[in-house]
């Protein structure tokens, strides 16, 4: 009895294997992959290092950025088939981007703008607050103190809508100062050494001159409306259209990256944190992590993503975003849209079903 089941065993044993050979595997693929050395862009790393892309057959061959303009003219050159990047510079770029490029995901959100200024040189939004003002005059009172100033700024589509969200309380215009136009880190660097009255860009600088002493006259989630971004996985539409699984098997590893941040953020933290540090010199925290990822870089879950942007009473709505970065393009920047199809360019609802880790 004993000698059969043993047959038996092995004979289930050998079926299982041969089963397991004959399933199909992910066919492997190296992308010429673009990153931003930003907290928000984070969970890239961490499916890489915790082998949710290898799991997908895929390996990123990486090319970093410090803004997302290049990037695009990189996928538009060729040199790269899949990157990381907001929402806003694509939309920005759209008519010439409109037959290359595509944005098939939304899946975090951005709120950390800050426009900085030098302690003992202006008053903050909340300095006026503490004297009374209510929410909007003392947007519009510590805003005002950008006229006839100069402000260092990143040459990105994602930095001049907080700028001109800040000016529009004030009933300024960019020709109300002057903007001195350099890339994040040589401009924190010129600021530190007195260059400009003001300076604006993402968080590995905020918190650079945050531990300077340097001090956040108004920040994105004071400011509200176009000081925030969604981001989310650029492809080439291209590569989309030869390679649908891998660029499905990205978004899956994004995915998992992100509930294993939630689930065990102790051990997920810190390789974020190391990695941004050693692209941008940042200097940042575990704790210092933790604080931003409180309320300024949110990352929702596979489940979260349907309720924060394709619902349409969330304040995070994607059709409502789509329509203001435009009409903001257009208003303000001159953007023509005549035969541009953003909704073929955002193919956000076709990919999200086909995607759950």
């Amino acid at each position: 009895m004993k000698s059969k089941l043993y047959i038996l065993g092995v004979v289930i044993v050998v079926i299982a294997l041969l089963l397991s050979s004959c399933a199909p595997k992910k066919q492997a693929v190296t992308i010429r992959f673009a990153n931003l050395p930003y907290l928000d862009y984070g969970p890239w790393i961490i499916a890489e290092k915790m082998g949710y892309l290898s799991e997908q057959g895929i390996t990123l061959n990486t090319t970093m950025f410090e803004v997302e303009q290049p990037e695009i003219e990189a996928m538009l050159g060729g040199s790269i088939d899949a990157g990381a990047g907001a929402d806003s510079p694509l939309i920005l770029l759209a008519p010439k981007a409109k037959d290359t490029v595509l944005m098939v995901s939304v899946h975090s959100l951005f709120t950390g703008y800050s426009i900085m200024a030098r302690p003992g040189q202006v008053k903050t939004y909340d300095d006026f607050v503490g004297e009374g003002k209510s929410s909007e005059d003392a947007l519009a009172a510590a805003c005002a103190q950008l006229k006839g100033k100069k402000i260092i700024l990143p040459g990105g589509a994602s930095f001049y809508p907080v700028l001109d969200t800040c000016l529009g309380y004030a009933g300024l215009t960019q020709k109300d100062l002057e903007i001195i136009d350099m890339d994040p880190v040589e401009g924190a660097a010129a600021f530190l050494q007195g260059t400009g009255d003001f300076y604006s860009d993402g968080l590995p600088q905020r918190f650079r001159l945050e531990q300077e002493g340097m001090v956040n006259m108004v920040t994105g989630v004071q400011l509200g409306g176009g000081a925030m971004d969604t981001a989310g996985l650029y492809v080439t539409k291209d590569f989309y259209q030869k390679n649908p699984e891998a660029v499905y098997g990205l978004l899956k590893a994004w995915y998992k990256a992100v509930a294993y941040l939630k689930s065990d953020p102790d051990k997920a933290i810190p390789i974020m944190v190391d990695w941004i540090n050693s692209q941008s010199g940042a200097g940042m925290t575990v704790d210092d992590a933790k604080r931003f990822l409180k309320d300024l870089v949110l990352f929702p879950t596979y489940d979260e993503v349907n309720q924060w942007f394709f619902t349409k009473d969330s304040p995070y709505y994607w059709e409502n975003r789509l329509e203001f970065v435009k009409n903001y393009n257009q208003t303000s920047q001159g953007v023509d849209y005549t035969g541009v199809d953003l909704n073929a360019m955002f193919p956000l609802r076709e990919v999200y079903p086909k995607v759950k880790p």
